[in-house]
């Protein structure tokens, strides 16, 4: 098969077994599995007293052992040290706390530097998706089940709560903060192996890109749409995933980077890396809408752009956050040097059954049954200017998926885009 690059999502796969092994933990404050009543609301406070309280017993459970149940409970305690939360909300299965912006754990673990300031957002002409911008949840006025308001204050950012519940989901604190499932150490991906991918991909030296992403909720252990910038084994990465094990049974919004071929590296903010720096959308979290099969068609823009030592990071055109150039440890991405821009869908199963992978319809569905991003184009580096991408097609098992690419040239007022997904199964 051909090789993509030394890195990015053609060339690495990581490999951490998630063997299930014993252990369960016992806190002093047990989160809800889901919103039932008021009174069992965890607060911010409780819960890292909870944290601090908790211990290891034999039993069975995801967790190895007692220390790798003690690594996770360190690290908790760990990532909140000095953060100042100032309203909690329950939504989809997830604690969310609003961290005061200065106080969120990467500012302090890469230096607690002044926070940047955003570029403007790049574009390339006039273009449209035929599709509608899925709204935020945290702009909509909601409250949770316990009557708290689904948004953060000015001068707060949502962060996805780090609780033991989520982690000892997991086999080792590694396994948690993997991309993938079973993830952790790079190896070539071979058609039949444990991922599958149906991608567009360009070699050229870029600051970012910009695409947007028809959004689905498929079945299936793992599956995502997303954008990938990469350099070596350093990426920077975005979009939404579908990981039940991780974020519960709908598609969220979320954002990955690795300084070194996925041996470190993490989702959103459950490491030192993105510093967020608005509260209009949830990393993790779920969205409002998604696209039905012959009815309306939900998604969102989404954009990296790396600026002045920064990766920033634009959903709809607002500025999220970004990766600072530190956190690639002086490698290519610490001076924004991207070679390889790639869009595509990607599935993974533990077993033989693959799951849904966009809509779960082949490519030639077309528009409002099968899954697409349009609308594609690269920032080039360095004169910042903007081209719409030419983007070689593949795709690693077609009995499971494919990808059908349509070039600037074709594409009307979608410039380049491209119809994706399949419905996975014994393929």
């Amino acid at each position: 098969m051909p090789r993509i690059g030394a890195s990015g999502c053609m060339a690495l796969v990581a490999a951490v077994s998630l063997t299930v092994g014993t252990g369960v933990w016992s806190p002093a404050y047990a989160e809800p599995a889901r919103a039932t009543t008021q009174s069992s609301f965890v607060p911010f406070n409780a819960f890292v007293s909870s944290v601090k309280a908790a211990n290891y017993r034999t039993s069975t459970g995801a967790t190895r052992s007692s220390q790798a149940f003690g690594a996770m409970r360190s690290y908790v305690l760990n990532t909140y040290q000095g953060v100042k939360v100032t309203h909690s909300y329950y939504a989809d299965g997830s604690y969310f706390d609003c961290v005061v912006t200065e106080t969120q754990p990467s500012v302090r673990a890469l230096g607690g530097a002044e926070i940047a300031t955003p570029p403007t957002l790049a574009t390339n002409g006039t273009s449209r998706s035929n599709g509608k911008a899925a709204a935020s949840p945290l702009s909509l006025g909601n409250k949770d089940a316990y009557g708290n308001a689904i948004s953060c204050p000015r001068g707060t950012i949502p962060m996805q709560r780090l609780s033991l519940d989520r982690l000892t989901k997991f086999p080792t604190l590694k396994a948690f903060l993997a991309k993938k499932p079973g993830a952790a150490e790079a190896t070539p991906i071979t058609p039949g192996g444990p991922h599958r991918y149906a991608v567009g991909y360009q070699y050229v030296n870029n600051y970012g890109g910009n695409s947007w992403l028809n959004l689905w909720n498929p079945s299936g252990e793992f599956s995502l749409s997303q954008q990938w910038y990469v350099n070596g084994g350093q990426t920077v990465e975005g979009g939404w995933v579908h990981y039940p094990a991780k974020f519960g049974s709908k598609s969220v919004l979320f954002i990955f980077f690795t300084p070194d071929n996925y041996a470190h590296g993490c989702y959103n903010l459950d490491c030192a890396g993105f510093v967020q720096t608005s509260s209009a959308y949830a990393l993790g979290g779920a969205w409002t809408s998604y696209s039905a099969y012959g009815g309306t068609q939900w998604g969102f823009a989404q954009q990296w752009k790396y600026w002045a030592g920064n990766w920033w990071l634009f959903i709809q055109g607002t500025a999220i956050g970004y990766y600072r150039g530190s956190a690639y440890n002086g490698g290519p991405l610490s001076s924004g040097n991207a070679t390889l821009a790639e869009f595509g869908g990607e599935t993974y199963t533990s077993g033989n059954n693959w799951p849904q992978m966009g809509s779960g319809y082949f490519p030639g569905a077309g528009f409002g049954w099968a899954a697409y991003q349009n609308n594609i184009f690269y920032i080039d580096r360095p004169s910042y200017t903007t081209y719409w991408s030419t983007l070689t097609r593949y795709a690693s098992n077609t009995a499971c998926y494919d990808i059908n690419i349509t070039p600037s040239s074709s594409g009307g007022s979608w410039g380049t885009y491209f119809y994706y997904g399949g419905p996975g199964g014994y393929c």
